[in-house]
């Protein structure tokens, strides 16, 4: 790394961000953590024990648990064996050496993103890979819980994912690009899994809104903008660190390439922009259209649910994991 990027890293202070809502946690939390240790143990996706003692200290478990407080234990461990799964697989793309340069190859991200797909809709091994033997075990135990147009849902979210991380990885891959930063905005929700976040709300929440409700302007726009937060937040949690592994691809960097900030400049129009967006959550959540009070009931636990996967990400980033420490 450059001087330049080690005297940057040194100036990064983050402003206190805007979050309104409470945090609760699942009495499950420990046991949940333990079924996901285990899990990750049984399919080898890390590839030693110090690996694996490093990985549950990230506590995902507190993520998964925060998120979705009042989820049943066996819904839980699904959950956080997938989020566990897929960032598993997301540092691989984030921090590759010159032997695993492949693995953010279009090609090879193609590959995976038809692997995944199979997997999730038919329960099928398409290639002897243990990343498609764990997801397979995660997509039939989802059958089990869910019906089927969530099922449907969750494998379009899953494949938009992989799709945004070709975006992600070109870019990369090619660090002197610096897409626009509405750009960025837009797929940041998609290479991130804040989109897979929001379907699993419903499973959270125990609520099952009719297809014309979710994809009604207000409950997408309100959808979305829970995304975004986690997303903007995550962006400034995560930057002592992203900085330090010379990774520009964060909406503070984004802003500061394209308006020519200073980096504080850039911190403080990206929290700007945080704090903003939540407060539209919020204002936005008053004005919803009347769907008639059976599905306001139903629409209410909803985003109430929203609101509690926002103080998830939000809590456990700055009181349960040590991958980060903002403040």
């Amino acid at each position: 790394m450059s001087m330049n990027a080690y005297e940057t890293f040194a100036k990064v202070v983050i402003p206190r961000l805007y979050c309104p809502f409470p945090t609760r946690i699942s009495p499950y939390t420990d046991k949940v953590a333990a079924n996901t240790y285990k899990f990750l143990h049984d399919y080898q996706l890390l590839e030693t024990k110090e690996a694996e003692e490093h990985f549950a200290t990230y506590k995902m478990a507190w993520m998964t648990c925060r998120t979705m407080p009042d989820a049943d234990f066996d819904l839980l461990c699904c959950i956080d064996n997938f989020y566990s799964w897929l960032f598993v697989l997301d540092e691989q793309l984030d921090h590759v050496t010159p032997a695993t340069a492949y693995i953010r190859e279009e090609n090879y991200i193609r590959q995976l993103i038809e692997g995944f797909v199979e997997a999730l809709r038919n329960n099928a091994i398409p290639k002897d890979n243990k990343f498609f033997h764990a997801l397979s075990d995660i997509g039939a135990r989802l059958q089990k819980m869910t019906r089927a147009s969530w099922q449907s849902q969750f494998q379009i979210s899953v494949q938009a994912t992989f799709e945004a991380a070709i975006w992600e990885a070109y870019n990369n891959k090619h660090p002197e690009h610096h897409p626009a930063v509405v750009q960025y905005m837009h797929m940041r929700q998609f290479f991130s899994a804040a989109n897979i976040g929001t379907d699993i709300n419903e499973l959270a929440t125990g609520v099952e809104l009719p297809m014309y409700v979710l994809q009604h302007p207000d409950i997408m726009y309100i959808t979305e903008l829970a995304r975004r937060v986690v997303c903007w937040a995550n962006d400034l949690f995560s930057l002592n660190k992203e900085l330090q592994h010379g990774d520009e691809h964060n909406l503070v960097m984004m802003l500061k390439h394209q308006h020519q900030y200073s980096l504080n400049e850039a911190i403080q129009k990206a929290a700007s922009i945080h704090d903003a967006e939540m407060r539209e959550f919020v204002t936005r959540r008053s004005r919803l259209a009347d769907f008639g009070e059976d599905l306001n009931r139903k629409i209410k636990k909803y985003i109430d649910g929203l609101e509690t996967m926002i103080a998830g990400f939000f809590y456990w980033s700055i009181i349960d994991t040590p991958r980060y420490n903002p403040y």
